[in-house]
């Protein structure tokens, strides 16, 4: 039996974390250890956690660790207690009852890959992405893909390119020894998933489970969400705050580590930021009229 440890991290948000937690312990599936990474959260974190959670491991560490430092804590401490597999899951991220069952079984037969589930938004229901991928020599990073099951292929299981953050996905330790950890030195927050997942592809199968689920609560996300609403303040903060996946820091390093000709990386940084600002304004302008 593979041991299997579901890696949470917890950056203030508890009540994400609790919802998190007793979604994760009405699994079918049982043979798991809870990891929660507490990076510079207030007394509620550990407070809750011992007391209502007592079988849960609470690995505390500061604030500068962001998502990749925060998971990559979460992941040496797993492998060193003998993990075969780790979860990682976000804490805003709610699995299914039997979404844990249905993608340890599909690595049973496909040893050599990492399985991920679909992302559904937690308030709608409404599914976020099935088979997201990228196209970085014309400025996308992140190309959303299919919105439905329907017309993503046949069979329970689908081969992707890219695989979108810590939300549910196994994968299996050998994988994490032969391509290492999250670049948490040049990608500590934004991008990190993304230049791990590149990595990944080039050597081992990525797949979405059609047959399991998240569901992502979107109450605490990316500064840059909800484009259309934001002030014009707040969208220059989108360019230069690290809590915005579109800040200019990480996009620059994730297009320089990643597009398919190096020496001209900019050319896709300019063509990123171009169709960002064309989307805001045009719908400034609309919304104005």
């Amino acid at each position: 039996m593979n041991r299997l440890f579901v890696v949470i991290t917890d950056f203030n948000g508890f009540a994400q974390t609790r919802r998190c937690l007793d979604a994760l312990y009405k699994s079918t599936y049982k043979d798991f250890t809870v990891l929660v990474v507490d990076h510079g959260t207030t007394e509620e974190t550990r407070i809750g956690l011992q007391n209502d959670y007592p079988c849960v491991i609470r690995l505390p560490g500061p604030s500068s660790l962001w998502w990749a430092g925060a998971n990559n804590l979460g992941i040496r401490f797993a492998m060193d207690k003998g993990a075969d597999l780790i979860m990682l899951l976000n804490n805003d991220c709610y699995v299914t009852s039997e979404t844990i069952q249905k993608l340890v079984d599909i690595l049973r037969n496909k040893s050599g890959a990492i399985i991920a589930p679909i992302q559904r938004d937690w308030p709608t229901g409404r599914i976020i992405s099935i088979n997201p991928r990228h196209n970085f020599l014309l400025g996308f990073p992140t190309i959303g893909g299919l919105k439905s099951p329907v017309g993503a292929g046949l069979g329970d299981v689908i081969p992707v390119d890219l695989i979108i953050g810590g939300r549910g996905v196994i994968i299996p330790k050998h994988i994490f020894a032969e391509i290492g950890l999250f670049n948490e030195a040049q990608l500590p927050h934004y991008g990190a998933d993304h230049d791990f997942y590149i990595r990944v592809e080039k050597k081992f199968a990525l797949y979405v489970s059609l047959k399991a689920c998240v569901d992502v609560d979107p109450a605490q996300t990316s500064l840059a969400v909800d484009i259309c609403e934001i002030g014009f303040k707040t969208f220059i903060r989108t360019l230069i705050d690290r809590r915005s996946h579109r800040n200019i820091y990480d996009i620059s390093v994730l297009f320089k580590l990643h597009y398919p000709l190096p020496r001209f990386y900019l050319t896709g940084v300019v063509f990123y930021y171009i169709r960002y600002f064309c989307v805001y304004f045009i719908n400034r302008y609309i919304l104005a009229r």
